[in-house]
């Protein structure tokens, strides 16, 4: 085979923007029922649609529903939680309503047609024939109302009934299987989920509303997550009480360890009905946890506490559930296969797969990065992490003498984390000769709740500082050119992509996907759930009104000098447009090359796939032409200003 000389970041790759659109693609909300398995995807090529999936025990896949059916929900905007199936029934959000479909195609609305009412978070009560859930109403107030509903099976002209109001925030709500007991989880702002919550227990009366709540864990200070009612009776969840989000149990009124490794069984709950562990019998759970990142699956003992990890070759994995013959199916990845639904056996470790995202076409591995975990001085002098991803291609080598630019990618979130998958956003760079390295900036889940804190009061500091180290320490070791540094974010890590070029001369170009611009604007436009977030990584405002105007990029654009090119969607509650236009205008006023790109109807993170192909042709060309390796000849496919 012959192996053509070309420059790095010029190399002709199968790695197609297509394939990338479904890097973006979410499988997961794994349920079992019976011997049937269900998931949702969300297809970019059918406009982002939300697609309910069965597969039977004969192997056959195929979409539940009519083929317009999209099965999400919106509540705290980013949704999640929105099926549930029993006896061959599924109960979907639909245009944020509840529906039933039945195997048999019949399908009926279980709610009125209420546009101001959203539900998720679903969980039936066998012994009165009814769905708990969450309901989130907005009715003309600046924020939404959040309940615990319930809603007959049958359906029904009436609105639910409120089990449990009057709280900043609710979820999770959990019906024992004997129907006595309730479960569920709130907190109130300035806390996020993963920062304080409280487990509630209420007994259930004669007519099914809920007495003599108390809370039975958590607090200010500890973050509970994920309540499931053990087949012993006893009420499991994850906590952080001990440092990592590990697996407890109520037991006679006190809270007991089930597991007691320095692993996050956990994630934060930036979507509802986040499964990690899942019973296999009355002694024995399974629990996928983040152990520095990657992560692992255990089985646990519960009597002992002890557990055992179950070797595979997977480094993403979530949404863990129990199949009828007693193995474990759930969500995962790996550095070079693509998420699917993999069922194990837990004895064993043997995997078989079950459903898998499918990319435009099959990529050879020949053709795919590996990720290395690297670990340097960041921010504070504290350790960071990061995952390196080496260009390859076997079609290509770059002239003697030369290093690659490198792509530094800060997460969104900020509380997320980047783990070492298959990404094909990331090896659309590889294959093209431009290393990557996504940074788990301090504050990024996965490694503790101490990690996690790091970026409190220092949001756009830390995590800034972070991948500026990241960079310096790739270029000190000899991997990368250090006149090619680009730096990626969208979201919260659109932020820090705007505040390592407003506060640092590092990068030499930016890449920012609707990124926050005004921290001020931001905390007090941004919807509910994120409505206080900024307290506790900025400061309480007004007070710290001055640290929000200080550490917001918009009113440090002048000091932008490093081309920029910014994307928004026109749809977006949580960041409005109007951050990016204004951070482009100044930045394109002040004689910077940049660009920018709006997209109508799509919201915060594109889900329509011409867009994200759009998007991912822009990046790179921008990228080309601001480093000198683009062909300016070629087809612009977006226009730069102030480009000479």
């Amino acid at each position: 085979m012959r192996v053509e000389e070309a420059r790095y970041g010029t190399w002709s790759s199968p790695v197609s923007e297509e394939h990338t659109a479904h890097s973006v693609f979410r499988l997961g909300d794994i349920q079992v029922d019976g011997d049937d398995v269900y998931w949702v995807e969300e297809r970019p090529e059918e406009g982002g649609r939300a697609a309910l999936v069965r597969r039977t025990p004969d192997g056959r896949v195929a979409d539940v529903g009519p083929p317009t059916l999209s099965v999400r929900s919106s509540v705290y905007e980013y949704g999640g939680g929105s099926f549930l199936v029993a006896g061959g029934t599924a109960y979907v959000v639909r245009d944020q309503g509840l529906w039933r479909f039945g195997v048999d195609g019949e399908e009926a609305p279980l709610t009125p047609e209420q546009r101001s009412v959203r539900y998720a978070d679903l969980s039936l009560d066998h012994r009165r024939q009814r769905l708990v859930c969450l309901a989130e109403v907005h009715d003309g107030g600046r924020y939404p109302e959040h309940r615990l509903v319930s809603v007959p099976l049958h359906g029904g002209t009436e609105s639910p009934e409120v089990l449990v109001g009057d709280r900043d925030f609710l979820c999770a709500p959990r019906v024992s299987p004997d129907g006595e007991q309730l479960c569920w989880i709130e907190w109130s702002a300035p806390n996020m989920p993963w920062d304080g919550t409280e487990l509630w227990l209420a007994d259930l009366d004669g007519e099914g509303r809920p007495i003599g709540a108390r809370r039975v864990a958590g607090g200010p200070a500890e973050s509970v997550l994920q309540p499931q009612w053990g087949p012993d009776g006893r009420l499991y969840f994850v906590s952080d009480r001990s440092g990592f989000w590990n697996v407890h149990r109520l037991v006679d009124g006190g809270v007991e360890p089930v597991t007691a490794l320095d692993v996050d069984f956990g994630r934060p709950q930036w979507v509802l009905h986040l499964v990690n562990y899942a019973f296999l019998d009355a002694t024995t759970i399974a629990a996928a946890g983040s152990d520095n990142g990657r992560w692992r699956l255990y089985v646990v003992d519960v009597p002992t506490a002890t557990a055992e990890e179950i070797p595979l070759p997977y480094t993403e994995m979530g949404f863990v559930v129990r199949s009828r013959r007693g193995r474990i199916v759930l969500d995962a990845a790996s550095s070079f296969a693509p998420r699917s639904v993999v069922e194990v056996a837990p004895d064993t470790g043997a995997t078989e797969v079950l459903g898998r995202v499918q990319a435009a076409a099959p990529i050879a591995e020949a053709f795919l990065s590996e990720p290395e975990h690297v670990s340097f001085t960041g921010a504070g002098g504290e350790v960071s992490h990061a995952f390196f991803y080496r260009p390859c291609n076997p079609d290509f080598r770059a002239p003697d003498g030369t290093l690659p630019p490198l792509l530094v990618r800060a997460h969104g979130g900020p509380t997320a984390a980047s783990s070492p998958m298959l990404d094909y956003a990331i090896q659309y760079w590889t294959s093209r000769g431009i290393a990557v390295l996504d940074v788990n900036y301090g504050g990024s889940s996965g490694y503790g709740r101490e990690y996690r804190e790091r970026l409190t009061g220092r949001w756009g500091e830390t995590d800034a500082l972070d991948c500026i180290a990241g960079a310096e320490h790739m270029v000190a070791r000899g991997e990368v050119d250090p006149e090619g540094l680009i730096i990626q974010g969208a979201s919260a890590g659109g932020f820090t992509v705007l505040n390592a070029l407003a506060f640092h001369k590092t990068f030499h170009v930016g890449i920012c996907y609707y990124g926050i611009a005004d921290l001020e604007a931001f905390d007090q436009g941004t919807h509910k759930f994120e409505s206080h977030y900024c307290e506790r990584l900025v400061g309480p405002y007004p007070a710290a009104k001055d640290v929000y105007r200080d550490r917001s990029p918009l009113y440090s654009a002048h000091r932008v000098s490093s081309p920029v090119i910014l994307f928004q969607g026109l749809a977006d509650p949580v960041v409005p447009a109007g951050q990016s236009r204004a951070m482009y205008e100044a930045v394109r006023e002040n004689g910077v090359p940049c660009a920018y790109l709006e997209f109508e109807g799509e919201e915060h993170g594109f889900r329509e796939a011409d867009n994200i192909h759009r998007s991912m042709r822009a990046e790179l060309y921008f990228v080309g032409r601001v480093l000198g390796f683009g062909d300016p000849s070629s087809d612009a496919v977006v226009e730069i200003e102030n480009l000479h």
